[in-house]
């Protein structure tokens, strides 16, 4: 099911950043959702939107998926990066940060609640150069093949940035972070997605 997602919401994502209208991450979340329900293998209620995380107080997970004949429950995070507007700096690394505290959450979401947990990122050419360049030492994250994977020691953190020490803080978890998907789009954009589990219970 998540091959033929991916494929019909890549081509969504192709034809909407190859024109000049504004793109948000709800734009991308709801594209999914789209590519998601179009082959009829889901209905939408079957999704639920802002589902609370049951291990992190006041955290909510972006969807949550249980087929009502209970044979596949999925969690999804999504996270889009772009250039600021007016081409004005960001602050790189508190977003790259930012995506780290994504997989966290998934990785800590209990597998009663999700077998499948995956984090979806679209992001352009800025940030895909921070991650990967070694010298911010997340480039395992960009370097990871369909299929491939690394294991992300939460003592590791130690040693990388305040920015991101601060940022990401007491959500940083041991687990296991698996490339599932990758593609370039249009006007320097990529998409990535990886699924995400605790180190007990590791892909």
């Amino acid at each position: 099911m998540l091959a033929q997602t991916f494929e019909e919401f890549g081509a969504l994502l192709s034809e909407r950043l190859a024109l000049p209208i504004l793109t948000t991450e709800d734009t991308v979340r709801y594209t999914f959702y789209f590519a998601l329900t179009a082959t009829g293998a889901l209905r939408p209620t079957e999704l639920t939107l802002e589902y609370p995380h049951p291990t992190i107080a006041g955290a909510r997970i972006d969807t949550v998926i249980r087929s009502n004949d209970g044979s596949w429950t999925a969690a999804f995070e999504f996270k889009y990066d772009r250039g600021n507007p007016g081409g004005t700096n960001q602050n790189r690394t508190q977003r790259a940060a930012k995506v780290l505290c994504d997989l966290f959450r998934l990785a800590r979401l209990p597998s009663s609640v999700a077998s499948d947990r995956v984090l979806i990122y679209v992001t352009d050419t800025q940030m895909a150069q921070y991650f990967r360049n070694p010298a911010n030492r997340l480039d395992w994250l960009f370097s990871l093949s369909p299929g491939e994977s690394y294991r992300f020691e939460a003592s590791s953190l130690a040693t990388y940035s305040a920015t991101l020490n601060q940022t990401v803080g007491i959500l940083a978890t041991d687990c296991e972070v698996r490339a599932i998907h990758s593609m370039a789009l249009p006007n320097n954009h990529v998409l990535v997605a990886f699924q995400v589990s605790d180190i007990a219970n590791a892909i």
